[in-house]
C-alpha cells in the first residue's frame, strides 16, 4: 500500500490515541452491537475556554452503534442532575429506553441562561456539548457513538427560550428544535444571531466558514412551540424556513410548512409528554450536511416496512448484520441487479439507509440494495470506545491478529447469500461506499474486480496492489472541504496515486482525459477514457460540500455509471452492451500539478 494524506492522519492519530488512558467499560466480543457504556452519568462538564457547564448523561443499556440523541436544556435555577431525577427527567429516560437513544440535561453556567449576551457564554457550551457528544473519545466520562445527523434540541422554561436562540446559533448542529414552556426571545438577540456565520459543516469542524458564508438566518430549521411564547422566534424561524401556514394536525393548532415538508413549525398551547414530543416531532427529523448551504433536512425513513430486511447470521466466527432492500416490483421471476452500500467508520447499516437513500433508486428502477453492517471492534488504538469499523484501505493496519481480510470474506459471503436467496443479475453487481466504507469498496475491487461491473468509493481513497486483469471501471469522489480525502490533484499525493493506479489497471492513455461540469458548476468532475471513448476512471470534486455521501451521488452514479456497465460470465467488461476492449496505459502528467519544490535549508 501506498502512503498517502490519509494513511498518515490515521498513524498520527493513533500515536496520540495511545497515551490515553481508557473509560471504563465493558465490551463483549460476543455482544458486540451493544453499547459498552450505560446509566446515569453526573456532573459531565463541558468546557470553552474559561466557562464550563455541567451535564448529565442517560445512556440505556442495550445502546446501538450510531444512536439517536436529544439535548435537554433545563429551566433556570434547575441542575442537570435535579431536573434528570425529575418527573419529567424520568419521562425522558423512558423514551431513551424505548427508543434506544442518549438523553444529555444541560444547566445553565451560572443558573441562569443567558439570553442578551453579557456574561457567560451558553451558547458555546450547547454547542460543544454536542461535539462532545460525537466525539467517542475513551477520555470522557460517558463516551458512546452518536448518529451526528439526529440530535434534537429541547429546553423546558427559559431552557427553551435558550434551545430557541441557541439553536439559532449552531442550527447546522440540530435536526429540530423544541421549546416548552418558553418565554420570548428579544428580537435584538435573534437578530444578532442571525446575522452569524454558522458552521456549515459539523462533522468537519470548523472547514470552509468563510468560504462557505452560511448565515444562521437562512438555515430552516422545524421548531415545535409548545405552550410558549413565539413573538420574535416564530417570525425568525419561518423567514429562516420560508414557511407559510398549513393545515392543523391533532398536535399542534398552528401548523407552517416549507417547501421542503421536513421542515415543520408547529405551535400548540397544550401541554405535552416526552413521549409526544419524540415520536410526533423530535424523532422524525435528520440533517444531513448536503449540496445545500447548512445541509439538508429530512424525514427518517420508516425502516420497518417488508421492503428493509434485517438479516443477522454468524459468518467467520462473528455474528455480522446487513439489511437488503427487496423493492416492490421483484417476483423472482427476472433476474436484478445489486448494489452494495457501505457505510464509514463508526456508523451503521441503517445511516447509510438513511444518508445515501439508494433504495429509493431501487424502488423505481427494480434493483436489489445491500446495506452491510461494520463490525463493532475494540481498537484501543483508535482512543475510542468500540465502534463499528471496517478492515479495508488503511484501517488493515489495525488488524492486529485478525485476518485483515476478514471483512472483504464477510461481504463476499453476504453476496454469496443474496445470490442463493434471490434471482440475482450476476452480470450488474455493484459496490459503493463512504468513507472507511470507500476504502471497503477499494479493497474489494482491487482483490475481487471481476465480481463487480462497477464501483464509487466516495470520501477516503486507498491505493492498493490490484490482482487479476479484469478491468473494473471506477468513479472517486470527494468533497472540496473533504477531511478524509483531497480533491487536489498533485503529484505523488494519495488522490493521484489512486487515479493512477486504476488508469493503469485498466489500460488507459491518460491524455484522453477531459473535464466537465454538473450540478451548475458545483460538480467538477476529470474523466479518462479509453480508445472506444468509453469512460473507465473517474473523479468528481464536489465543490461547497465536505466528508458527506448525498442523494445526488448514487441518484448519478446509478444513471450515469453504474446503470451502463455489465460483466459477462467470462469476465469480459460490456458498457452499454459492447465488450470493452483493454488498452495500453501510457501515463501522463498534465492533468495534475507538479510536487512542490522543497526549499533548501
Amino acid at each position: 500500500m501506498k502512503k498517502n494524506a490519509f494513511v498518515s492522519m490515521l498513524l498520527a492519530l493513533v500515536m496520540l490515541a495511545s497515551c490515553a488512558l481508557a473509560a471504563e467499560y465493558t465490551f463483549d466480543p460476543a455482544d458486540p452491537y451493544t453499547g459498552v457504556m450505560s446509566g446515569l452519568f453526573n456532573n459531565v462538564a463541558i468546557t470553552v475556554e474559561e466557562d464550563t457547564g455541567i451535564a448529565t448523561y442517560y445512556l440505556p443499556k442495550g445502546l446501538q452503534p450510531w444512536a439517536n440523541a436529544a439535548i435537554i436544556l433545563t429551566p433556570d435555577n434547575t441542575t442537570a442532575e435535579a431536573f434528570a431525577a425529575s418527573e419529567t427527567g424520568e419521562q425522558w429516560k423512558a423514551v431513551a429506553e424505548a427508543n434506544m437513544m442518549a438523553v444529555a440535561f444541560l444547566a445553565p453556567i451560572d443558573g441562569t441562561w443567558n439570553l442578551d449576551g453579557e456574561g457567560a457564554d451558553d451558547g458555546a457550551i450547547v454547542n460543544q456539548l454536542y461535539f462532545t457528544m460525537r466525539s467517542k473519545s475513551v477520555k470522557l466520562d460517558a463516551p458512546f457513538s452518536m448518529d451526528k445527523t439526529h440530535t434534537a434540541l429541547i429546553g423546558y422554561g427559559e431552557g427553551g427560550a435558550a434551545a430557541l436562540l441557541f439553536g439559532a446559533e449552531y442550527a447546522t448542529d440540530f435536526a429540530n428544535i423544541t421549546a416548552v414552556d418558553a418565554p420570548a426571545v428579544s428580537a435584538e438577540a435573534l437578530a444578532a444571531i442571525g446575522e452569524q456565520v454558522v458552521i456549515p459543516f459539523p462533522a468537519d469542524g470548523t472547514q470552509g466558514i468563510p468560504e462557505m458564508n452560511v448565515l444562521a438566518k437562512n438555515v430552516p430549521t422545524p421548531v415545535w412551540f409548545v405552550s410558549s411564547e413565539t413573538e420574535n422566534a416564530l417570525d425568525y424561524y419561518l423567514a429562516a424556513g420560508k414557511a407559510a401556514e398549513a393545515e392543523k394536525n391533532e398536535y399542534a393548532e398552528t401548523v407552517y410548512a416549507a417547501e421542503n415538508a421536513a421542515v415543520r413549525i408547529w405551535v400548540s398551547g397544550e401541554t405535552q409528554t416526552p413521549e409526544t414530543i419524540w415520536n410526533a416531532f423530535a424523532g422524525q427529523n435528520k440533517r444531513f450536511m448536503g449540496m445545500e448551504d447548512g445541509g439538508r433536512v429530512e424525514f427518517v425513513i420508516d425502516k420497518s416496512t417488508e421492503n428493509f430486511i434485517w438479516n443477522e447470521e454468524e459468518i467467520g466466527g462473528e455474528t455480522r448484520r446487513w439489511i437488503t432492500y427487496v423493492p416492490s416490483s421483484y417476483d423472482g421471476t427476472k433476474a436484478v441487479p445489486v448494489v452494495m452500500s457501505i457505510h464509514g467508520y463508526t456508523a451503521s447499516a441503517a445511516s447509510m439507509v438513511e444518508e445515501s437513500r439508494w433504495h429509493e433508486i431501487a424502488e423505481k428502477e427494480g434493483f436489489i440494495v445491500i446495506y452491510p453492517q461494520g463490525m463493532v471492534r475494540d481498537l484501543p488504538l483508535m482512543g475510542n470506545v468500540p465502534c463499528a469499523m471496517w478492515l479495508g484501505g488503511a484501517f488493515t493496519m489495525l488488524a492486529g491478529d485478525m485476518d485483515p481480510m476478514t471483512d472483504a470474506n464477510v461481504l463476499n459471503t453476504i453476496l454469496d447469500k443474496t445470490e442463493e436467496a434471490y434471482n440475482v443479475d450476476k452480470t450488474r453487481i455493484y459496490c459503493t461506499g463512504h468513507s472507511n466504507g470507500s476504502m471497503m469498496t477499494f479493497t474489494l475491487a482491487s482483490t475481487n474486480a471481476a465480481r463487480f461491473a462497477a464501483v464509487a468509493p466516495i470520501g477516503a481513497f486507498s491505493t492498493l496492489e490490484i490482482t487479476g486483469d479484469a478491468q473494473l471501471p471506477v468513479w472517486a469522489m470527494c468533497g472540496e472541504f473533504d477531511s478524509a480525502a483531497t480533491p487536489a490533484l498533485v503529484e505523488g499525493n494519495g488522490t493521484v496515486t489512486m487515479l493512477q493506479s486504476w488508469t493503469a489497471h485498466n489500460g488507459i492513455d491518460e491524455a484522453r482525459v477531459s473535464k466537465s461540469e454538473e450540478h451548475d458548476g458545483q460538480w467538477q468532475t476529470m474523466t479518462f477514457v479509453n480508445e472506444s471513448q468509453i469512460p473507465m476512471v473517474k473523479f468528481t470534486n464536489v465543490l461547497r460540500t465536505a466528508h458527506i455521501y448525498m442523494p445526488e451521488q448514487p441518484q448519478t452514479v446509478w444513471y450515469e455509471f453504474f446503470s451502463k456497465y455489465t460483466r459477462g460470465e467470462d469476465g469480459t467488461l460490456y458498457y452499454e452492451g459492447e465488450p470493452v476492449a483493454k488498452g495500453t496505459y501510457a501515463a501522463d502528467a498534465a492533468w495534475y500539478e507538479p510536487a512542490p519544490v522543497e526549499e533548501a535549508k
